[in-house]
């Protein structure tokens, strides 16, 4: 799930939610590559990028796993309309509803894309169990750190440090287990960071980007296999609690 404004942050849903998409045909969608659905007004050049780019998010998801497993249907708008209309969330960038992405005029570039698809891709490779006791901050976290977006990035953890803004400690980060607690946290920190910010200076979520910091620390360790690990040991009972942050055996 993308970061989304604080007036819409609570309408947000993920993988598993209540919102659902249509069948590419039946949303007036043309096809332009397996799996690849764009709306009519997408001119040549945007087809061409966009191919191009699922390519780059696609490299992002087999470099973490060894492989890619998922392979979720992209519907891609280049007007708000055809985001809304379709789903989309008003204010966000992009979303993954049910096992598909749905891409915003804004959302064509690969770190949405492989953020979402980073959720599909973790969902699709944990029982429905496991992936009910994943904690909602290491989910989002992976997907930072596959996505590596900008944005949540360590220069923008350095930034939060040194400007000395509201940011969630390990304890509460770690804390934020479920979809509204995330959401919740998100909402907050974001109302504290904009009433505290330097005019002009970095903009940046300081949940998502810690849990992108703790999951990115927890890589360097764990590595990719850790990952693989973690997830084989959770779809085999263990808690999450029990896998992380233990290197795995």
């Amino acid at each position: 799930m993308r970061q989304l404004p604080i007036l819409t942050l609570l309408l947000a849903l993920l993988v598993g939610g209540c919102n659902t998409l249509p069948d590419a045909s039946d949303a007036g969608l043309q096809a332009i590559a397996p799996n690849i659905y764009v709306e009519p007004a997408m001119d040549t050049m945007t087809r061409t990028r966009l191919i191009q780019t699922l390519a780059e998010a696609e490299r992002a998801i087999s470099t973490m796993y060894g492989s890619v497993r998922s392979r979720p249907p992209v519907y891609a708008c280049v007007t708000a309309n055809c985001y809304i209309h379709l789903g989309g969330t008003y204010g966000s960038n992009a979303e993954a509803l049910d096992d598909r992405i749905l891409l915003s005029p804004a959302g064509l570039n690969w770190h949405f894309i492989a953020h979402e698809w980073a959720h599909v891709e973790l969902f699709s490779r944990m029982t429905p169990r496991a992936w009910q006791q994943l904690p909602q901050w290491f989910n989002e976290g992976l997907a930072v750190a596959i996505s590596q977006e900008p944005e949540y990035s360590e220069n923008a953890w350095q930034y939060l440090l040194t400007a000395n803004l509201p940011r969630p400690g390990d304890g509460e980060l770690q804390g934020l287990r479920t979809l509204p607690q995330w959401m919740d946290a998100v909402n907050f920190y974001q109302q504290q960071v904009q009433a505290r910010q330097i005019a002009g200076g970095m903009g940046v979520s300081p949940v998502y980007t810690a849990a992108g910091h703790a999951v990115r620390n927890w890589l360097a360790t764990a590595g990719n296999q850790g990952l693989l690990v973690l997830i084989q040991r959770m779809n085999a009972g263990e808690p999450f609690a029990a896998v992380y942050p233990v290197t795995p055996r």
